[in-house]
């Protein structure tokens, strides 16, 4: 009886639209039954509206807009990385028709391994005892020995000062302005171009077979790269490329949209599994996915792969099993795939650019290093931007916004409530 009283204390006096009209006893039934019948249906049209509004929220809270004020951008050249893919020095032979032997074979194998070690499989007792991150430090080359010309916008610089080591599932590459190599007081290097500066251009002269990656900054080489943006170049070749950059900014409110709303993230956002990269990019997170492949189907991952916490790596039985599996580790699929292959559940980066080659010519010297020029076309005159639509400030104010339109109600109405319920006498 108690508790009727006070529920009927509080409806009389709330200060919520309609209610004390229905409590009122001066009233008769039907005028007190037909505000229960309004303020019902107002209470149905606020959820309906605070529901749409919740979903947009929930589902449409990015929008991309393009962006045209390119008078005062600064452009980001790409990453540039080199990684070794052959040794013009065939040391493992003293003749160059002479067979390998088993072992040579399997040094050459596991040196540049890209997936498969047929050599794994053959008889060599030699082989099961190697070091194989010892072979690999021992005979893949340093900066000094694959780099001699680096000049920027027509300045030289040495090489080996901003191209720095980096791990990658090829093993130690080189790499410039990327955000995954330590960097130091002499590697610093302004590589941003705007009106002042002109579009930029990076010249290298190299002196081995090598493969060249362009990729953001946040990115890394890996095994499943664009193939526009990984080019092998002999020795003796001359490659030039020009390209385009389309980049992608992000309004401030974006980072305080949750991950899965926005649909990318920013390198600094690493998630809680992934241990082969500091920072996170699509690539990275990639190369996780292959590593973490290789451990549930062979109980190892191969010595190149850049795990940073203690990991077990592949004995010759383990790169076996990783060759017997190569279809499926190397091959990258969506979801509902019947073909090998790994579906790997990596969002692109928030801020990873587009990169779009316009021209590339390739010839050959008669002798000497491979000249390479990687160039910015133009500066870019529009870019992406991702915008924040609706926050969590907006979906709190239109739901509030709702609440008080419907039935006139605010926060005061909620502590009012118990104030009036159980509080006051």
């Amino acid at each position: 009886m108690a508790r009727h009283k006070r529920l009927k204390f509080y409806l009389k006096t709330t200060t919520i639209h309609g209610l004390h009209y229905v409590a009122d006893e001066n009233n008769n039934v039907f005028i007190r039954f037909l505000w229960m019948v309004i303020f019902v249906s107002s209470v149905v049209g606020m959820f309906t509206i605070f529901i749409a509004q919740y979903n947009s929220f929930k589902h449409n809270s990015i929008s991309f807009v393009t962006e045209t004020t390119y008078l005062e951008w600064n452009t980001t050249f790409p990453a540039v990385t080199l990684c070794e893919v052959g040794s013009t020095e065939i040391f493992w032979t003293p003749e160059p028709d002479e067979d390998y032997s088993p072992v040579q074979q399997f040094i050459s194998d596991i040196l540049f391994f890209t997936g498969s070690c047929y050599s794994c499989s053959a008889s060599c007792e030699t082989c099961s005892r190697l070091n194989f991150h010892e072979v690999v430090k021992r005979f893949r080359k340093d900066c000094r020995s694959i780099m001699q010309v680096c000049e920027w916008n027509g300045v030289p610089f040495e090489c080996c000062d901003k191209f720095l080591p980096i791990n990658t599932e090829y093993g130690i590459c080189f790499s410039i302005n990327s955000l995954h190599s330590t960097k130091t007081p002499k590697s610093e290097i302004n590589m941003e171009s705007n009106r002042a500066t002109g579009p930029g251009e990076l010249y290298l002269e190299v002196i081995e077979d090598i493969r060249i990656y362009f990729h953001a900054p946040e990115d890394v080489p890996f095994i499943n790269a664009n193939s526009d943006q990984r080019k092998d170049i002999s020795l003796g070749e001359v490659y030039n490329v020009s390209i385009t950059i389309t980049e992608i900014a992000n309004d401030p409110g974006v980072q305080r949209i949750a991950i899965d709303k926005r649909g990318c993230r920013f390198p600094w956002e690493i998630p809680k599994d992934m241990r082969v990269h500091k920072y996170y990019s699509y690539s990275s997170c990639v190369v996780q996915c292959h590593a973490n492949a290789h451990y549930n189907l062979c109980n190892c991952t191969h010595h190149l792969m850049p795990v940073l916490s203690d990991q077990k790596y592949c004995d010759m039985e383990g790169l076996e099993c990783l060759t017997e599996n190569f279809d499926t580790l190397n091959r990258l699929h969506a979801k509902g795939s019947s073909k090998p292959g790994l579906v790997c559940d990596c969002i692109p980066s928030c801020v990873e650019p587009e990169y779009k080659i316009v021209s590339e010519q390739r010839s050959r010297l008669k002798g000497g290093n491979s000249k390479i020029s990687l160039k910015l076309h133009s500066l870019p005159t529009f870019r992406f931007k991702r915008n924040v639509l609706r926050s969590t400030m907006d979906l709190v104010v239109s739901g509030g916004g709702s609440v008080g339109l419907f039935i006139g109600a605010s926060l005061l109405n909620i502590i009012e409530a118990p104030y009036l319920l159980f509080m006051r006498q």
